[in-house]
């Protein structure tokens, strides 16, 4: 059971999130955000100290919730299959949460400027490799089943999730630059791109 004091920290977050995800966390300071959630300043700087430390903690609170939904995906008959519906959250995860998409990409810029330790990150890190232990056990599943190829597991998954990640960044961004940037939807390229890993994975 949750402590009162927990559930008004749970209360607070989410409600930055919401912003956060509505405005982005570029220009938003920490006096706009206690204007627009409506408590005081004192009460986001007794909780996250500063702008970083609030950002990780979206940015945790995000992974988290990825997480859950991919933990509770419907297991299926095999390895390939259950790595196709694992990667194909990022299409449907874009499509219905574009914003998030957007944020952690400001995120990575925002841990980039500050020069952000990596231990300050560690928390944020191990949400990320939570995911991972769900694609390790598919993977393992693919080779015990001889539906997917014998290859680098982890070069695998982080090159084909960095790569689905760019694509999605790009996107929710609507990094636009050229006329030739207008000629595929967002849809079809992350389509595309899953399907060039997946194609990449199975066994023929």
């Amino acid at each position: 059971m949750k402590t009162l004091k927990q559930a008004k920290y749970d209360l607070v977050i989410e409600n930055i999130k919401n912003l956060i995800l509505e405005k982005g966390i570029n220009t938003l300071t920490i006096t706009d955000i206690a204007k627009e959630i409506g408590i005081g300043e004192a009460t986001i700087y007794r909780y996250f100290n500063t702008k970083v430390n609030l950002a990780i903690e979206i940015g945790i609170k995000l992974w988290e919730e990825i997480y859950q939904t991919l933990k509770n995906q419907p297991k299926q008959a095999s390895g390939y299959e259950n790595i196709a519906q694992f990667f194909n959250y990022f299409n449907f995860g874009f499509s219905n949460n574009r914003s998030v998409f957007k944020f952690l990409q400001q995120f990575d810029n925002l841990m980039l400027t500050e020069k952000v330790d990596k231990e300050l990150l560690s928390r944020y890190d191990d949400v990320l490799q939570q995911i991972k232990v769900i694609y390790d056990e598919y993977f393992k599943m693919g080779l015990d089943d001889n539906t997917i190829k014998v290859l680098d597991k982890d070069a695998f998954y982080y090159t084909t999730t960095h790569m689905l990640l760019g694509i999605c960044y790009r996107a929710a961004n609507q990094s636009q630059i050229l006329k030739s940037d207008e000629l595929i939807n967002d849809s079809t390229q992350i389509n595309m791109a899953i399907e060039i890993c997946l194609n990449y994975i199975r066994r023929k």
